[in-house]
This record gives C-alpha cells, sequence and structure tokens, in this order.
C-alpha cells in the first residue's frame, strides 16, 4: 500500500499554509463582539520523510503528516446589551499546537497538544482595540483591563472522525473531538454530511486534511453537521481554578450544549478555500446563543 507521506512521490505535494479567521462579525443581522467574539490562526503542514513512533502503529494507514499552528482568541461579554443577565468575562488565550493526522480509508485519526498562555499577555485584547480604533472605528473596550489573569495553558487533544455512509455525491460521518487540560476539558461527539464532490475524509479539506490528497484534486461541497459538548472546564468562563479564583459560580455554567455548523468548500490542486457558519446554544444558563462565521484559505507547494 502507498504512504501518502513519502514526500519522495511526485503526485503529492509536500508542504501546505493556511490562513484563517473567525468572527462574529461576518455574521449578518447579529450583534457583534459577544462571547467568542474573534479568533486569528495560522498552520504549517508538511508530509514526513520517516515513520514517527505512533504512525508505526497503524500499518493500516494510507497518509500521515504533522502540523504547527499559532492561534490567537478572544472572549467578551455581550457589551452593548443592556440586559441584566450573567455575563461572561474578558479572556485571550494564544497559544501554538503541535498536531500529528493518521489517515485510514473511511477514518481519521488527529492527535495534538496546544500551549499558550491565557490573560493580558496573550495580547487578545490589545489586538481587538487596535482593530476596533484604526481599521473599524468602534468602540474601544476598557472591560480587556479587567480580563482574567495570566496563566499558562496546556491542553491534550484528539479528534476521531469516521465515515458511515458514502456514495459519490453524499456522505454521513461522525466526529469525536476531545481536549484534557487546564484551560479547555471537554468531549464534543457530532454527526456530519457532506453533499457534492469531495475525497475521503483522510484526504478532505472539510478537516484540513489535503495535503494527502494527490495533485489533481479537485473537491466542491457543502459540509454539516451538530454536536453535543460536554464541558468539564472552561478557564475563559472560570479562570484558574487551581487557585480557586472564579469569575463565575459553575451552578450557572453550562455543561452540555449543542453546537451546530454548515459552511461550503472549494479545493484545487494547490487552493483550498473554506467558509463556514457556526452556532451554538450558550456557555451560561441565562445567555442567549452564540453565532460567527468562519473563513479560511491554504495553499499547498513542494
Amino acid at each position: 500500500m502507498v504512504i501518502h507521506s513519502q514526500v519522495s512521490n511526485e503526485k503529492f505535494f509536500k508542504y501546505e499554509i493556511e490562513l484563517g479567521t473567525d468572527n462574529d462579525f461576518l455574521v449578518v443581522n447579529t450583534s457583534t463582539d459577544k462571547y467568542y467574539t474573534y479568533g486569528v490562526n495560522a498552520s504549517f503542514r508538511w508530509l514526513l520523510n520517516k515513520p514517527n513512533f505512533i504512525s508505526k502503529v497503524f500499518s493500516n494507514k494510507i497518509g500521515y503528516f504533522e502540523s504547527l499552528g499559532f492561534n490567537m482568541e478572544g472572549y467578551t461579554p455581550d457589551y452593548q446589551s443592556s440586559r441584566s443577565e450573567t455575563e461572561r468575562p474578558y479572556a485571550g488565550w494564544s497559544y501554538f499546537e503541535f498536531q500529528s493526522t493518521y489517515g485510514f480509508k473511511k477514518s481519521f485519526l488527529r492527535l495534538g497538544v496546544d500551549a499558550g498562555i491565557l490573560g493580558p499577555d496573550s495580547q487578545a485584547g490589545a489586538l481587538q482595540n487596535w482593530f476596533h480604533k484604526h481599521v473599524t472605528g468602534d468602540r474601544v473596550l476598557d472591560g480587556w483591563k479587567n480580563q482574567i489573569d495570566n496563566q499558562l495553558g496546556v491542553n491534550l487533544r484528539g479528534l476521531y472522525v469516521v465515515s458511515f455512509y458514502q456514495n459519490k455525491i453524499f456522505d454521513v460521518y461522525g466526529s469525536t473531538d476531545i481536549s484534557l487540560g487546564n484551560i479547555f476539558t471537554y468531549i464534543n461527539p457530532g454527526i456530519n454530511f457532506r453533499l457534492g464532490k469531495f475525497n475521503t475524509l483522510s484526504t478532505s479539506a472539510a478537516y484540513q486534511n489535503a495535503i494527502l490528497a494527490d495533485k489533481s484534486n479537485r473537491e466542491f461541497f457543502l459540509d454539516g453537521g451538530i454536536a453535543v459538548k460536554m464541558s468539564a472546564f472552561n478557564a475563559t468562563i472560570q479562570g484558574n481554578e487551581i487557585d480557586k479564583f472564579n469569575f463565575i459560580d459553575s451552578e450557572i455554567i453550562n455543561n452540555v450544549y449543542l453546537n451546530g455548523q454548515i459552511g461550503i468548500y472549494y479545493a484545487s490542486s494547490r487552493w483550498t478555500l473554506g467558509a463556514k457558519y457556526f452556532f451554538s446554544s450558550g456557555e451560561l444558563n441565562d445567555n442567549d446563543s452564540q453565532r460567527y462565521a468562519m473563513l479560511t484559505f491554504s495553499y499547498k507547494f513542494d
């Protein structure tokens, strides 16, 4: 069986870069800058010349690759509202991520670790206020002065996605996303679909696996799904639980809530473009739902 990670094979690109952003500002007819208000990210992926320790365990893999990324995320209360409901605190989370992805015939497994800083040194608040002041002309937020304090964060991450049914234009698949750490601890199982022209899940742009597709790759499809997130801890709301310093009483936190998403992807030989809409039923008992959108593009090269 051919292993796609052998970079000597000229049918496959060796490297991929990706840039992306999440923002509630991108959603039409919604109030902006509340809850998960924005994220920016950059990733670099590469195929491997030699198998690593874990890849040797998966003898039936069709390919594998590794990636390194940087992410910055900003969280705010609904500061534009006059409601008296409980609001989440301001929080910034900036981190590096390292991931290894292993593709199989009908599934893939991704393992990774996030490491960074939660708090003012993340610079998430500074970036949002700079953007408001110099780009959009919006209100500069004084609330960032009272954001959750600095703390180092580490999360161990896992994602497993498997196809249940597939024909030429439609498939149904399941996904389970897991995080264990002092910033996020949760499990997020979901059921999803794709409609259009697409590759197998292990080589598709739907989950940033297009680097495992050969140079003749072409995809254009609709992707959507719904998941139930069961959260045990969220430091962007609760602060540093180790020091028993909590911004919000745990009794009003939603530990189980719904997440939905629907989007569209286009992938050519080198380029991938994606746009996706996300919906969440809410992290706090007396908050309303949240909506935001994602834009991403990537480029593959030798």
